[in-house]
């Protein structure tokens, strides 16, 4: 049994046991995940929760008047009438914080995969996939209570376009651009701390130049790259579709209206979103979906030496996942998971 296969198989045992605890403790991950901390995938900010005393709703009332349902568990609270304050609004810088952190722990984790993959010829496609299906879980619940876990440039466009609110909006899509693109600068700069002299042997095994057009073969470890036969309108519609895909489980799971989804189990299926869409479309562009998982990196390897390589096709990595995060949460939002006299 070589490596690749045995690392295979350990994250196979690893995921299973992580959605067979997280299935066998219903009660433990509502009360791990609030719906409070999902507030910018949907469970907008609200300045006070009004719980009325049926004690099967808490009725969530924002600025506006919309009403927000939710199971009572989830704030462990068993009934009666009372008004619990909201935590405090929370400071962008706080949230620009959140947002580095969880982008570079995604970015860190995935792209890590893939080096160790190439590299050291170690993992398989269905390896790096559940990798990425890890590093997006941890990522997600570790930062969403404080900035709502957008983790993607193209994702916090799509919530100011179909979500607004007071304390989500255009003028905080740049900022949280701003904040994820470094977080996987970062990512991409510890990972060529610790993969370089590997990368390098690497090349010099295989006569890779950074600089010349095989240095590619190296440069997909931080950014993606689609190879022939694949077009460069073929690799745009495939990462509009995957993140349109993402984007409509993103939207779907934190409606108002899913009255089936569970807080708790948000990151493990948005990670296990990411992990499926890698495991069909890698083979063609490498599956980015995200612009800032993309584009930090490659500038970690313009800075290393690749140069205009690092840059090659940047702009279906970025625009292909913007237009397919708008398509998906509109599919969301105004088509699926809207009120019937609405339809």
């Amino acid at each position: 049994m070589n490596l690749a296969t045995t690392t295979s198989r350990t994250l196979q045992l690893f995921l299973f046991a992580l959605i067979l605890a997280s299935f066998n403790s219903p009660q433990a991950s509502a009360k791990a995940f609030s719906p409070s901390q999902y507030h910018n995938f949907g469970l907008i900010h609200h300045p006070r929760l009004h719980i009325k005393s049926n004690p099967s709703l808490i009725a969530m009332t924002n600025e506006s008047g919309d009403n927000y349902d939710t199971a009572p568990q989830a704030l462990s609270v068993r009934g009666g009438d009372q008004d619990v304050p909201s935590k405090k609004g929370k400071s962008l810088i706080r949230e620009m914080v959140a947002e580095m952190i969880g982008t570079f722990i995604m970015v860190q984790i995935g792209t890590a995969s893939v080096m160790s993959a190439v590299f050291t010829n170690s993992l398989d496609l269905f390896s790096i996939a559940s990798t990425w299906i890890i590093g997006v879980s941890i990522a997600i619940s570790t930062t969403a209570d404080v900035s709502g876990a957008h983790l993607n440039p193209a994702i916090s466009i799509a919530f100011a376009l179909l979500r607004p609110s007071a304390q989500f909006g255009w003028a905080k899509v740049i900022p949280y651009a701003i904040a994820q693109v470094a977080g996987a600068v970062l990512a991409g700069g510890v990972n060529l701390a610790i993969y370089g002299t590997t990368i390098a042997a690497y090349e010099k095994a295989n006569n890779i130049v950074r600089a010349a057009a095989s240095g590619v073969a190296s440069a997909k470890c931080f950014g993606e790259y689609y190879m022939d036969p694949v077009s460069s309108s073929v690799a745009f519609l495939a990462e509009a579709f995957g993140t349109a895909v993402l984007s409509f489980v993103v939207f779907s799971l934190t409606n108002k209206k899913n009255s089936t989804a569970k807080d708790g189990y948000i990151p493990l299926l948005i990670g296990a979103t990411v992990g499926s869409l890698i495991a069909t479309l890698a083979p063609l562009t490498q599956a980015g979906f995200n612009p800032a998982r993309d584009f930090g990196p490659r500038i970690v390897a313009f800075l290393a030496g690749w140069k205009t390589v690092a840059f090659q096709g940047w702009w279906v990595y970025v625009f292909g996942p913007i237009v397919g995060a708008i398509v998906g949460a509109t599919l969301a939002d105004k088509v699926l998971h809207v009120d019937d006299n609405a339809v």
